[in-house]
């Protein structure tokens, strides 16, 4: 370590942000380089007078940045350091900040919709790695390439609050939603020769489809989600959706719409997939069903992720296959094979069976319901009457309207120098984005608590 740590046993923010803020400016400033070993959890806490919790935590949300790498037993070293390990969605344009911003530590990730470490029992977790470490002849042999039986039968459990009601041999656990996106685009090319899109949408998703040589069609989107009527002009038989929670705009699809691309699909015979990221943060009222609960055709299939409930190292997502394309899926599953940690998915099937799923998102949405809570009020309070919240009764993030003669380059360079990172709007449309109104997104979900009130007030002074 070139520099000496200090820790302030006083200060509102806690020992483990202290501590993961020391690493991370130590290897942004390249005092640590690329594969140096990181001090041991025990020596460390140790040598600082904390617990070994504290110091998990610390190169947990460092391990999560791309800041680290894992290596053997409790070691940890410094991973490749490319100015950001989780860069914003911008264009080639705006992701780079001006050359006087380049040094700029950034204080405050408002483009990151990571969790909240303090809400993970690291503990917990690593005895529930160590029960499947118990079963070494089990670990000696390829997993199912479908995944694990005993966490299909799970998750076939925990989606059944969705209104999800599925078998677990129709069940396909991979390693985050790009990996399922590419299993499906296969399965399906066949089948269409284009995919609809949400716009703004799901950058990240509609370039795998780009890659696998599907012709994307942007369908614009509504405040009561995606436009139905302009979906069924396009001619388009294969849709991509985030009804519970649009992405980026936090928009919900009431009961009504969802009635509506459903009869779509079953007049069309098209194929709807559904994401149902972040569907676990709804803060207000009672979710509504997924679009899959009310489907009766087999005409959807549905996604989910755990990476907004466990730390999004532990890849792990799935999907669940109507049985029209399950059979093909076992004709071509040796094709597919199964790259999500088997002894990962065991962890995580006891970990739900033993009910800590179940816990661990209460506790999380709590904690993120009083952030959501805090954010809005301090935006609120801060800028007053100079921005427009998209207040949404769920989710990570808001999008905020600042109203101000500042482009939204502009804003993302200003907010930048002034140790702040943020996302921009525009960046999730495919054709021709509107530059006005500016429009950012901003996640509450990674910053501390105590630290929200600041965090806006370096925005203010960035931008006012």
């Amino acid at each position: 370590m070139s520099n000496l740590i200090l820790l302030d046993h006083a200060s509102a923010e806690p020992l483990y942000m202290q501590l993961y803020r020391h690493f991370r400016e130590e290897i942004e400033q390249q005092n640590l380089k690329e594969g140096e070993k990181m001090p041991s959890i025990r020596w460390l806490a140790d040598s600082l007078s904390v617990s070994k919790i504290t110091v998990e935590k610390a190169y947990q949300q460092l391990l999560c940045e791309g800041y680290i790498q894992s290596g053997n037993r409790t070691r940890y070293s410094v991973g490749r350091f490319v100015d950001s390990a989780w860069p914003p969605p911008a264009p080639p344009a705006a992701a780079a900040a001006p050359a006087s911003n380049a040094g700029t530590p950034v204080r405050y990730d408002l483009a990151s919709g990571e969790m909240d470490m303090e809400g993970f029992d690291f503990d917990l977790w690593k005895r529930y790695i160590n029960k499947a470490f118990a079963d070494p002849d089990r670990l000696m042999r390829y997993g199912d390439l479908q995944g694990e039986p005993e966490l299909r039968r799970q998750i076939v459990a925990y989606i059944r609050s969705r209104g999800v009601n599925c078998r677990h041999d129709q069940v396909i656990v991979a390693p985050g939603v790009q990996s399922l996106l590419n299993i499906l685009a296969s399965l399906l090319k066949g089948e269409h020769a284009g995919i609809a899109f949400e716009e703004p949408g799901f950058k990240i998703g509609r370039r795998v489809w780009e890659d696998r040589e599907f012709r994307i069609i942007p369908v614009r989107l509504r405040r009561e989600g995606i436009d139905t009527d302009e979906l069924a002009a396009s001619g388009a038989r294969l849709v991509y959706v985030t009804p519970s929670h649009q992405f980026p705009t936090g928009y919900i699809m009431p009961i009504g719409e969802r009635v509506r691309l459903l009869n779509w699909a079953r007049q069309t015979g098209a194929t709807i997939i559904e994401d149902d990221y972040d569907s676990e943060f709804r803060y207000f009222g009672r979710p509504l069903p997924a679009l899959t609960g009310l489907d009766t055709e087999g005409a959807v299939i549905y996604m989910g992720s755990f990476s907004k409930v466990i730390p999004p190292s532990i890849r792990i997502s799935y999907m669940v296959l109507p049985d029209r394309l399950l059979e093909r899926y076992k004709k071509r599953a040796s094709l597919y094979n199964q790259a999500t940690s088997a002894i990962e998915q065991l962890a995580l099937a006891r970990y739900m069976a033993d009910g800590h799923l179940e816990r661990q998102i209460r506790r999380l949405r709590k904690l993120y319901n009083e952030k959501h809570a805090l954010f809005r009020d301090s935006l609120r309070a801060v800028f007053g009457k100079r921005v427009e919240i998209n207040e949404t009764e769920s989710g990570l993030h808001m999008v905020l309207t600042v109203k101000s003669k500042l482009t939204p380059k502009e804003l993302y360079d200003r907010a930048l120098a002034n140790g702040c990172r943020i996302a921009l709007l525009q960046d999730y449309y495919l054709g021709e984005a509107p530059v006005t109104p500016s429009q950012i997104i901003l996640y509450f979900s990674k910053i501390p608590a105590g630290e929200i009130d600041a965090a806006i007030r370096l925005l203010k002074e960035a931008w006012f």
